[in-house]
């Protein structure tokens, strides 16, 4: 049976990545401990929220333990959007999730616009599969 549950991405510090998919607006990374993280965006109505850009080579984090997962949501939030067939434009986040091994390091930034009542939030999410 499988279950899912949403995490702080800090509890992936110390874990060894073995895999790195990456899709449209998901990640999902998967460690040598058998976990199965979930980065994406849970949509509803009235926003859009996606991946903008990644600074450096998720690769690289290969192999190596965690040294840094953080989050960060950017306090002057640019009002920078993502191109899509819906900007809704009355709020916005800019998130940032840095991640580290010795070696190497991983920017991944997200934003999300809505109008102003929907989440614009980055979901984490355990997807193992249990016994």
């Amino acid at each position: 049976m499988g279950y899912s549950d949403r995490i702080a991405l800090e509890s992936l510090v110390g874990e060894v990545l073995t895999h790195v998919d990456i899709f449209d607006d998901e990640i999902l990374l998967t460690t040598e401990s058998g976990r199965k993280i979930q980065i994406y965006h849970d949509q509803d109505c009235c926003e859009s929220v996606g991946i903008v850009d990644t600074e450096g080579n998720w690769q690289d984090l290969v192999g190596k333990p965690l040294l840094e997962a953080s989050t960060e949501i950017d306090p002057d939030n640019d009002p920078v959007f993502i191109e899509t067939d819906k900007n809704y434009h009355d709020s916005w986040t800019n998130t940032r999730l840095t991640f580290r091994v010795d070696g190497a390091t991983v920017i991944n930034r997200w934003i999300g616009d809505s109008n102003g009542y929907y989440s614009e939030n980055v979901d984490f999410e355990d997807i193992t599969k249990g016994i």
